[in-house]
């Protein structure tokens, strides 16, 4: 337990040394920079430090760059720019476990209210245009998705994680939990993906996603036994 809290500061810290600078805006794109409650319309040229959040509006997007990386976040979409970064196989194993830990029952009523308390505030700033927390939610799954897009799928797959801990409405998404249940799977995660197609049979399925979730639990087993 110790060791994971050091591993995750660790890479923690070396992720909030990013910064990025803006190389193109279309539409609306705003940002919430860290440590702050106040939206602001983001530019062209703008830097961004680390840990900031990047939302962009209907028919908007952004282009961000630093040494390393060069990402563009399409329309409807939110992003923390932490999660931006490559993992290795063993840092998302890491990262996993992190969440397993912060969802812990004893964890729960801290977490849920730590949650409202920093996110609820910003996220009802008059300034930030989103309806309600969900609403946010699933635009930061259409980022977790761009970044697997992009080839950041460890880091993906623990944004969508991240995600679905502090907007609860977004494990409800089908769609999006076999979406990320299969990069786990990819990634050879079978004991993670078994988990986690476990938790989406209990969701309101239509007929092919209850047969893929069915095929997908049954093809996990085999890999686990033969382990």
């Amino acid at each position: 337990m110790k060791y994971i809290i050091i591993m995750m500061l660790q890479i923690t810290a070396i992720t909030f040394a990013q910064t990025f600078k803006v190389e193109k805006v279309n539409g609306k794109v705003k940002m919430l920079s860290n440590g702050s409650e106040q939206w602001q319309d983001l530019k062209q040229n703008s830097e961004i430090s680390g840990n900031s959040i990047i939302s962009t509006d209907k028919n908007s997007s952004v282009k961000i760059k630093n040494d390393d990386v060069l990402f563009t976040l399409k329309e409807s979409s939110a992003i923390s720019t932490s999660n931006i970064k490559k993992m290795t196989l063993d840092e998302l194993v890491l990262a996993l476990a992190m969440e397993n830990v912060i969802n812990s029952p004893r964890n729960q009523n801290k977490k849920n209210s730590e949650s409202t308390k920093v996110y609820g505030e910003k996220l009802n700033d008059k300034n930030s245009n989103l309806s309600t927390n969900n609403d946010f939610g699933f635009k930061r799954l259409n980022g977790a998705k761009q970044l697997s897009e992009n080839g950041f799928k460890e880091s993906a797959i623990v944004t969508a994680k991240e995600v679905y801990r502090k907007y609860p409405e977004t494990k409800k998404d089908a769609v999006s939990r076999i979406y990320f249940a299969d990069l786990m799977y990819e990634r050879g995660l079978y004991e993670e993906a078994y988990d986690e197609f476990k938790e989406i049979k209990s969701l309101n399925l239509n007929q092919g996603q209850i047969s893929y979730v069915s095929d997908k639990l049954d093809q996990i087993s085999k890999k686990l036994i033969k382990k």
